[in-house]
C-alpha cells in the first residue's frame, strides 16, 4: 500500500464519521484519551499522519496502550504478536540515493534532500504477548490525567505569546500578533480552556516570522478550512505531548462542516494538515525552558535497526496466502 492509499483511507475514515455523527457531539480520534503514540522499541514518538493513523486504530479497537512496533521490533523485545492479529499501516521516509532521484509521486523534500514514503505495519502492545512494561514511558500505559493548570500555564508563558483575556470569542489576530481569549472563568472546564488556548497558539505559530502559514483566508474558503484543521490537530498533539486531556474546540461543529468538502476533494489535505500540525506543536515545545532540541521520531525507516516492515498480519499461514491484511480500520 502506498502513501496515497493511506491518505485516502484515513480521509475516508474521518468522512465516514462526519457523515454518520452529529458534529456537535462527535468525538474525533484526536480528541480521545489516548496519549501520544510511541514506538515500543525506540521510545520515539510518531508524528503527523502516523499519529492520526494510530489514534484511529486505537479508537476503533479500544487500545489503551500507546506503544506500537513492527512484528520484528516486538520480537527483539521478547514479545510475540498473536496469531491473526492485523497491523496498522504507518509511513516512514527514506532518503533517495542520488542515482534514484527521478520524479516520483511519493517523493517529498526536506532541507533540499528528496525522501520517498514507504509503508510499514505496526502492532499495538495490546496485540502481543509478553510485552515489556513501559518503565521508560509510564504515560504510554495510561490516559491523560485531569489537567494541572499550573503545568499548562507554565507551558503557555514559555511561548512568549501575547494573550489578552476578555470578550466572548477566542481568536488569533495576525495584524497585532495577539491572541484574544474569554476570561478563564467563562470556560466550563479547565480542559476546555486549555484546548481553546492551545488551538489559538497553533494559529499563532503560523505568523510570517514563525512558520509562515496562510492565515489570510476567510471562513468558507479552502485555505481557512485547512488552517482550522491544522489548529485542531495541533492542539491535540500539544496536549497529548504534555500528557493532558483534551476536548473539541467550541466551534468544533462549524469546523467539521468545512472539513468534509475539503477532504472529499483532496484526501491529501489531511496529511498536509497533520504535517503542519506536528511542525507547529514542535515549535511550541521547542520554546520550553527544558527543551533539548528536536526529539527523534519514529517516522524514520524502521528497517534501519533491523526491524521488519512488510508484515500486515501475523497469520496462521504464510503471509502470501493470508486474506486478513488490513491498514487502518474505522470505528
Amino acid at each position: 500500500m502506498s502513501a496515497t492509499d493511506l491518505h485516502t483511507r484515513l480521509a475516508a475514515i474521518i468522512l465516514a464519521q462526519l457523515d454518520t455523527a452529529d458534529p456537535a457531539s462527535w468525538t474525533p480520534p484526536w480528541h480521545g484519551a489516548d496519549p501520544m503514540p510511541r514506538n515500543a522499541r525506540t521510545n520515539r514518538r510518531y508524528r503527523g499522519l502516523n499519529v492520526l493513523a494510530l489514534w484511529c486504530a486505537a479508537q476503533a479497537h479500544g487500545y489503551a496502550d500507546a506503544r506500537w512496533a513492527t512484528y520484528r521490533q516486538w520480537a527483539t523485545l521478547g514479545a510475540q504478536v498473536r496469531r491473526a492479529e492485523c497491523g496498522t499501516l504507518v509511513l516512514f521516509y527514506k532518503e533517495l540515493p542520488r542515482s534514484a532521484r527521478a520524479d516520483t509521486s511519493d517523493a517529498d523534500t526536506t532541507d533540499g534532500a528528496p525522501f520517498v514514503a514507504r509503508a510499514a505495519y505496526v502492532f499495538n502492545a495490546a496485540q502481543v504477548d509478553a510485552a515489556p512494561l513501559a518503565a521508560s514511558a509510564p504515560s504510554s500505559m495510561s490516559p491523560p490525567t485531569p489537567l494541572p493548570l499550573t503545568t499548562f500555564d507554565a507551558f503557555v508563558t514559555a511561548t512568549g505569546a501575547h494573550i489578552n483575556e476578555g470578550g466572548t470569542r477566542a481568536c488569533y489576530v495576525p495584524a497585532t500578533d495577539t491572541i484574544h481569549l474569554p476570561p478563564r472563568a467563562a470556560f466550563h472546564t479547565p480542559t476546555r480552556y486549555a484546548g481553546t488556548l492551545a488551538h489559538e497558539l497553533i494559529h499563532w505559530t503560523g505568523a510570517p516570522h514563525r512558520l509562515a502559514r496562510d492565515l489570510t483566508a476567510r471562513f468558507g474558503a479552502r485555505a481557512y478550512a485547512a488552517e482550522e484543521l491544522t489548529a485542531e490537530l495541533g492542539a491535540a498533539f500539544v496536549l497529548a505531548d504534555l500528557g493532558l486531556a483534551r476536548t473539541p474546540h467550541p466551534d468544533h461543529a462549524a469546523y467539521c462542516a468545512s472539513w468534509a468538502p475539503l477532504l472529499r476533494t483532496d484526501p491529501r489535505a489531511l496529511s498536509h494538515a497533520a504535517t503542519q500540525s506536528s511542525r507547529a506543536a514542535d515549535y511550541l515545545l521547542a520554546l520550553q525552558p527544558d527543551a533539548a532540541g528536536p526529539e527523534p521520531t519514529a517516522n524514520a525507516d524502521p528497517s534501519a535497526d533491523g526491524a521488519g516492515t512488510k508484515r500486515a498480519c501475523h497469520p496462521h499461514h504464510h503471509p502470501a496466502t493470508h486474506p486478513q491484511a488490513t491498514a487502518v480500520t474505522s470505528a
